[in-house]
C-alpha cells in the first residue's frame, strides 16, 4: 500500500528547518535533521525540495512573506501620512521580529553562514522597478521632492540596503539596537532631504504603498509555489 500523504508536508519541512537553523545554525543542519524534526522520511523532503539551498531559499522567502504582511497591516492601520521613511521603519521592525532575517542583517554567520549572500536572480531587479514606480507616485502625491530623479532615489535606497547586508563582513557582526538606530538615522535624513513641497495627497500615497506591498506579496507567493 502507498504511504498516506503527510498534511502540509512542505510547511512542516520549512518549520522544522527554521527551528533547526536558529538552534544549530544552517551549516550544521542536514536534510536528515530536517526530516527527523518534521516527522517524515528523508526521501519525502527531496520530493518537495532539490536540496538544502532550495530549502533555505524557501524558509527565507516565508519570512519575507510574514514581514511584508506585517508592514501591510501597519500601513493600513496608520492614521497619519505614511511617508517613505515611515515605511522603512515599519520594515525594520518587521525584520527584527523574524529571527532568520535578523541574523542575515546582523551578520550572524553562526545561524545562516555565507549561503544567502550570493543570491542573484531577476526578482531583485523587478523589485527595483516597482520601487521606482512607487517613488514616482509619492512624488506625484507631493510626499517626495519631484526635482530628484526617481531612479537615483531608488539606487540610493538599494545601496543602503545592500550595504546593511554586507556591512558585517567588513565591520563585524552588529546588534539589533545598532541596526535599528542606523536605519532610524537614515530614515530621518532621507525624510528631511527628500521632503516634497506639498500639498500632500495622503490617500494617493497610501494607495501607492499598498500597491507596492501587494506586488511584493504576489511575487513571494509565486516563489513559494513548488515547481
Amino acid at each position: 500500500m502507498p504511504r498516506p500523504l503527510v498534511p502540509d508536508r512542505r510547511g512542516r519541512i520549512l518549520t522544522a528547518a527554521a527551528e533547526l537553523i536558529v538552534e544549530s545554525g544552517w551549516p550544521d543542519t542536514t536534510v536528515a535533521h530536517i526530516a527527523e524534526r518534521a516527522g517524515i522520511g528523508k526521501g519525502a523532503v527531496y520530493r518537495e525540495f532539490d536540496g538544502k539551498d532550495e530549502i533555505l531559499a524557501a524558509v527565507l522567502n516565508r519570512s519575507m512573506r510574514r514581514m511584508t504582511a506585517q508592514v501591510h497591516r501597519r500601513v493600513i492601520a496608520a492614521d497619519n501620512l505614511v511617508d517613505l521613511s515611515a515605511v522603512y521603519r515599519f520594515g525594520m521592525e518587521a525584520l527584527l521580529s523574524e529571527p532568520l532575517m535578523r541574523a542575515l542583517y546582523l551578520g550572524d554567520d553562526s545561524v545562516l553562514g555565507d549561503h544567502v549572500r550570493g543570491v542573484d536572480d531577476r526578482r531583485y531587479s523587478v523589485r527595483m522597478g516597482w520601487l521606482t514606480d512607487y517613488i514616482e507616485k509619492l512624488q506625484q502625491a507631493g510626499v517626495i521632492a519631484d526635482d530628484i530623479a526617481s531612479d537615483n532615489i531608488t539606487r540610493m535606497l538599494s545601496v543602503f540596503t545592500i550595504g546593511l547586508v554586507n556591512a558585517p563582513g567588513t565591520l563585524g557582526a552588529g546588534t539589533a539596537e545598532g541596526l535599528t538606530d542606523t536605519v532610524a538615522l537614515f530614515a530621518q535624513l532621507m525624510g528631511a532631504g527628500l521632503r516634497g513641497p506639498g500639498p500632500v495627497d495622503a490617500p494617493a500615497a497610501r494607495q501607492a504603498q499598498i500597491a507596492l506591498l501587494e506586488q511584493l506579496s504576489d511575487q513571494l507567493n509565486q516563489l513559494e509555489e513548488p515547481v
